[in-house]
């Protein structure tokens, strides 16, 4: 089998995610349903915290997200890259 090492340079990277104000516990299915149409594979989702993972080879762009956030009813105040 070829393997060539250039051929999947995109790596996964987690991303963490702090709500202010938390989220009310029937909009954590919404939001679920938003970050994975935005491509995020969502690892742990909490009213205040979520973790998820993309696999893009670039920084996902965190606008339209935002926006779905705020539609929501909360924001996302802070996002650090997870250990």
């Amino acid at each position: 089998m070829h393997n060539d090492s250039t051929a999947n340079s995109t790596q996964l990277v987690r991303y963490q995610l702090q709500l202010s104000p938390a989220l009310e516990e029937p909009h954590l299915i919404a939001a679920r349903t938003l970050l994975t149409e935005h491509g995020f594979v969502v690892d742990q989702l909490t009213p205040d915290e979520v973790v998820v993972a993309s696999t893009q080879g670039t920084d996902p762009d965190w606008q339209p997200v935002r926006e779905g956030f705020q539609q929501l009813g909360s924001a996302i105040a802070h996002i650090t890259t997870a250990g």
